[in-house]
């Protein structure tokens, strides 16, 4: 089965990209004005001390006397000083500037891929979005924080130095942009190569990571399955592609060394030949050559800088483009949520009805297809599969996060979209009320109790109105929280996809025991790698590739061959029992 390098979430344009960069850039007109003022101003002064040491030669070879000599040594220290303390002050100037347009830029960043539509994170795999915001975000903080002032400063250098050259005289700065063509064709070939192999590598490095991420939340089918080798084949296809395009990466950089040392040899040696054919007809001095070859030299450096810093410009400018896709798919407006939840007085039982409900991700084609099921009302649909069977797709249907493709889904009596728990652990600021307000603001103290009571969070009641927790929870409290938060919501339907997964051991009976009294005289959809929970539900539905395979009570098919018979028979084998 061949892998896809097509990236999952969309990649914004050069030109989008570049008037993101304007706006932010925009924000702060005056610093980046006084910024650019600084850098030519010390880059004019670092042409001081070449021109000054092209004057002591010609001093010298005049026997001009030791007080002009001497003065042209003062001129040289002075130029090289004015220099440095310049640029120190302009690149302060600079890592500010940056560090707040990167700030800026985080903060869009982030606030969109939190507004994102559920479906649309599914659709790409949670590891091509994570990647974007760690590891792009960390290239263009690099990029932003150490090449761009290093660029700056080249351009600059490079500007003045070229009007310097010219100044000194114009055949001498013709001969030097002899080099340029080797320049222009060995920039012109990184970059077209470049910018599709540093592109692949961030894609190539998501398709890797996604396949770990399933390899270890789907450990448990996996192996119940003894499917591990296949996952580990995958890992080591994905690892293995993604090494051999940082691979080609390095030879790419490798053949823009070896025109850049061209551009400096041929460079430098028009200069030396038109410096001396100059002199021999009278035209310039000894010292003016020297300066020039000296104003030369010292382009080496910053052209190298310039172009060798492409190379972490295009990885910058890949991340920004995947940074700025994520930003431009961030809907104009997107409903707020209400504040409680929870409905008022005597909660009804409600069943839910899925009538030949299917669903397809748009970019992937994963989905579901042709699923027809009945809850009934205050009993639990236990939904289990291997990782990609469809189960959690279907459940996020039936909490509204995608809408179905094709088929129904209705609640009689109709009620609120369901309380969705899912194995996600996360530790909201603030204090034990604060995280349990979330779902509803106006509950009293009472109230809170009595839920931490329920789900045996006893060690919660004390600390209910601190202002903040100490420390951070373990695991296992982290999701009592949770779930004492969706029965404070009190839904009349309520969705577990896979909340105790990333629950330790010495937890899971705790969580169990928590989500048995969550699930009491509530429509419950189960979802479960282990079967332990699975085995009380009134109803089991077995998922492969997106399709029922299997429907019944747990003694219903154990008592038949099927999948769930041999996921059964492995999880007890692998657990012990005999």
């Amino acid at each position: 089965m061949s892998e896809t390098s097509t990236p999952l979430l969309p990649i914004a344009t050069g030109a989008r990209v570049r008037a993101v960069i304007g706006m932010l850039v925009r924000r702060h007109r005056a610093r980046t004005v006084g910024v650019a003022v600084l850098f030519l101003v010390a880059s004019a002064l670092g042409v001081v001390l070449p021109a000054c040491l092209g004057r002591i030669v010609d001093a010298v070879s005049t026997d001009a006397g030791f007080a002009v000599i001497a003065g042209w040594v003062a001129g040289a220290g002075a130029g090289a000083i004015g220099a440095a303390v310049v640029m120190l002050w302009a690149a302060r100037v600079l890592t500010g500037l940056v560090q707040d347009v990167l700030a800026d830029l985080r903060e869009d960043v982030f606030s969109s891929a939190m507004r994102l539509p559920v479906s649309t994170v599914d659709d790409g795999e949670t590891a091509d979005l994570l990647s974007r915001v760690t590891g792009d975000v960390d290239a263009v903080a690099e990029a932003g924080g150490n090449v761009v002032p290093v660029l700056l400063s080249a351009g600059f250098a490079i500007g003045v130095s070229v009007i310097a050259l010219t100044a000194i005289d114009p055949w001498l700065a013709l001969a030097g942009v002899a080099s340029a063509p080797l320049y222009v064709l060995g920039t012109r070939a990184f970059l077209r190569r470049s910018r599709a192999v540093f592109r692949e590598v961030r894609v190539r490095e998501a398709a890797r990571s996604q396949a770990v991420l399933e390899a270890v939340e789907g450990i448990e089918t996996l192996t119940a399955l003894n499917e591990q080798d296949h996952a580990l084949e995958r890992v080591r296809v994905r690892a293995e592609q993604s090494i051999r395009m940082q691979i080609e990466g390095v030879r790419v950089r490798n053949r823009l060394f070896r025109w850049i040392n061209g551009g400096e040899l041929v460079g430098l040696g028009a200069i030396l030949v038109t410096g001396f054919l100059l002199h021999a007809n009278g035209a310039i001095s000894v010292g003016m050559v020297t300066a020039a070859a000296l104003v030369f030299h010292r382009l080496f450096d910053p052209v190298g800088q310039l172009i060798f810093g492409l190379d972490d410009i295009q990885r910058a400018a890949i991340g920004l483009a995947r940074l700025v896709g994520v930003i431009d798919m961030t809907p104009e407006q997107r409903p707020t949520a209400s504040g409680a939840a929870r409905p008022t007085g005597d909660r009804e039982a409600v069943a839910v009805d899925l009538q030949d409900v299917g669903y397809r991700y748009p970019t992937t084609g994963r989905g579901i297809s042709d699923v027809t099921l009945r809850v009934e009302p205050g009993t639990t649909a236990a939904l289990v599969g291997s990782s990609g069977s469809g189960k959690s797709t279907l459940a996020r249907v039936i909490a509204g996060h995608h809408p179905p493709s094709s088929g129904r889904v209705a609640f009689t009596p109709e009620t609120t979209a369901p309380y969705y728990v899912s194995q996600e652990l996360h530790q909201f600021r603030g204090s034990i009320a604060d995280n349990l307000r979330l779902v509803a603001p106006d509950a009293s103290d009472d109230e809170m109790v009595a839920v931490l009571v329920a789900v045996g969070a006893d060690w919660a009641v004390g600390s209910l109105t601190s202002v903040a927790l100490d420390d951070p929870l373990d695991e296992g409290r982290i999701q009592q929280l949770a779930i004492a938060r969706a029965l404070l919501a009190d839904p009349a339907v309520v969705i577990l996809d896979e909340a105790t997964a990333d629950v330790g051991l010495h937890h899971r009976d705790a969580v169990e025991a928590a989500i048995g009294v969550l699930r009491r005289n509530r429509t419950t959809v189960l979802i479960a790698h282990r079967l332990d929970p699975v085995s009380t539900a009134e109803q089991i539905v077995v998922f492969d590739d997106g399709r029922v395979a299997q429907r019944g009570t747990h003694d219903d098919l154990l008592a038949s061959e099927g999948l769930y018979r041999s996921f059964w028979l492995a999880q007890r084998s692998t657990a012990g029992f005999r």
